[in-house]
């Protein structure tokens, strides 16, 4: 097992494109994407500059003035429809709408008051990202529903241009936290009978809550585990590819001639694979924590990160083994090519290598927690926010599970007999 190890270590130590592939591309683009989404992954909302407009047709006073004359007109009791009027200019939703972004958002967002012809040539050549549109009757129709529950209530409107801009998403979720906000704190009110808490002040996205003592993750640490997760896969497709080439030179016939069985040959490539992928995310870990930092320096850490690799690796060498067994079965190395052309590029983005699984479909992240990059990426990240092992049974039981199952297909469709011929 020691020579085949050698030997696919020196094969691999040989072809520089394939070093380049396995090490410095995962670490280029760990410091790419560490110091480009820097601001995004750590919370720092300062970073962004969002320029929106705002078209106002609503008039806040006379909505008010409206309220209060409503309730003169109707036979509440004098001390209910005072408490209702106080209540009127506490909470309403237009005021709380610029609370929100004078005081909470000043730093990243600039809502900009125009007509609605000028804001949407300014939208149209791009000078704003948004156009949030306040309709006639909003604040009357808004507190109508808020405080008595009657009528449709009314909405907000966003006009955009460019549906995948980073922009235009952070200030659409803003817009729909801020309403989902009035409206739990509407129906929690209508459900306990009592007056809640409509301030913005719940509403500041700044800062970052974790349940743990730890750190959040950083941008550097999201994306060492996301590139290593990912390129780690790399691994199982470059080793087909060599025993195919083997294969091809005969150089596997010489291998079986000299006494080594086929079973002891695909042990070697599931070893070699093991052991590469461990040693190339050992390398990228490395890397990560002496350029950029911000990992824990405690053996128990340390040894948790080796004991998720060590998994990983093993389902890599699975990997390796199926698509070494399907290359040399078929005399084709094209499911290699394949894997690593396209498969691991699908599998790095439902996993969450290029962007954190929380912003991507749930049906998307669903079948991310299954391929054995988004489990892995699942079970680093839980480790380093201070989830206990046991609690990272689900992410690595899975991956071990998928290794499992590729074992059991590798030896489905082994070529008992042109294996040696």
């Amino acid at each position: 097992m020691i020579d085949m190890l050698k030997k696919d270590f020196l094969t691999l130590i040989r072809d520089r494109t394939e070093l380049l592939i396995l090490l410095f591309m995962p670490i280029l683009l760990i410091t790419i994407l560490g110091f480009a989404l820097k601001g995004v992954m750590e919370g720092d909302v300062a970073q962004f500059e969002i320029k929106a407009a705002i078209v106002q047709h609503d008039q806040t006073e006379y909505g008010i003035e409206r309220f209060h004359t409503m309730l003169d007109e109707r036979d509440f009791p004098e001390n209910v429809a005072s408490a209702w009027k106080e209540l009127a200019a506490e909470v309403s939703p237009y005021q709380l709408l610029m609370e929100l972004f004078d005081d909470h958002l000043s730093g990243a967002v600039e809502l900009v008051a125009m007509e609605a012809n000028e804001a949407e040539s300014a939208l149209a050549e791009g000078e704003i990202a948004a156009v949030l549109t306040i309709p006639e009757n909003f604040t009357f129709d808004s507190l109508q529903k808020m405080l008595l529950n009657e009528g449709d209530g009314s909405q907000l409107e966003i006009t955009v241009n460019e549906y995948g801009s980073l922009y235009v998403s952070i200030f659409s979720d803003i817009i729909d936290r801020f309403v989902n906000h009035l409206n739990f704190e509407t129906a929690l009110a209508f459900a306990v009978g009592e007056r809640t808490d409509f301030s913005a002040e719940v509403l500041d996205p700044g800062g970052i809550e974790t349940v743990t003592e730890r750190e959040p993750v950083t941008s550097f640490q999201y994306y060492t585990i996301g590139m290593a997760v990912m390129f780690v896969l790399y691994v199982g497709s470059t080793l087909s590819s060599k025993a195919f080439v083997e294969k091809r030179q005969h150089a596997l016939n010489r291998i079986l001639l000299s006494g080594i069985s086929i079973y002891k040959y695909l042990a070697g490539k599931f070893i070699s694979a093991v052991v590469l992928s461990y040693i190339q995310t050992a390398i990228l870990f490395g890397f990560s924590a002496l350029a950029f930092g911000g990992y824990q320096h405690t053996a128990e850490f340390w040894l948790g990160l080796g004991l998720i690799a060590f998994i990983v690796s093993i389902c890599i060498g699975a990997i390796a083994v199926l698509l070494t067994t399907i290359a040399i079965r078929f005399e084709s190395d094209t499911i290699s090519h394949i894997f690593a052309g396209g498969m691991v590029s699908l599998f790095a983005f439902v996993g969450g290598s290029f962007v954190p699984a929380a912003v991507l479909p749930e049906f998307v992240t669903a079948i991310g927690s299954w391929t054995p990059n988004g489990a892995a990426l699942t079970a680093y990240l839980q480790w380093m926010q201070g989830f206990a092992m046991n609690e990272l049974f689900v992410p690595l039981s899975r991956i071990a599970g998928l290794a499992l199952l590729l074992l059991i297909a590798s030896a489905m469709i082994y070529p008992r007999r042109s294996m040696s011929s």
